[in-house]
């Protein structure tokens, strides 16, 4: 009867698993798309652009809790609508940009838009933080 004795010790050469682990990896982290913190919008495209001055345009309506005010001046919500009347007769391309705290209550905010729209003016931006 033949016996071999010999003691070879089997391992596994895991030098080509590591470069495949490495592909993968770089494969991964350059294919991978993150999620962005935005609404999703389908803007039109404009072929022609004008330029006009921002400071005659547009309006900034901030509002809290406590106050109300438009471009830095305080204002009531009795007195929005003829301060933004009177600006929208002097330019009827005027722009209005609402800016609103998170603690405003809905019906606050819904007063002040009724105010907006019924100064005549149309163009609105609402500016808010990211959602989280």
């Amino acid at each position: 009867m033949l016996k071999f004795e010999t003691e070879e010790e089997l391992s596994v050469n895991i030098t080509s698993l590591i470069d495949v682990i490495f592909i993968l990896l770089i494969f991964f982290m350059v294919s991978t798309q993150f999620k962005k913190n935005s609404l999703p919008l389908d803007l039109p495209k404009s072929e022609d652009s004008t330029e006009e001055k921002a400071d005659d345009n547009v309006k900034v309506l901030a509002v809290n809790k406590s106050e109300m005010q438009l471009d830095g001046e305080k204002v009531t919500l009795d007195t929005l609508e003829g301060i933004l009347r009177a600006a929208y007769e002097k330019n009827e391309n005027i722009a209005l940009s609402l800016e609103c705290e998170k603690t405003v209550d809905f019906e606050e905010v819904v007063q002040v838009l009724t105010k907006i729209q019924n100064a005549g003016i149309s163009k609105i931006g609402i500016v808010h933080d990211p959602l989280d």
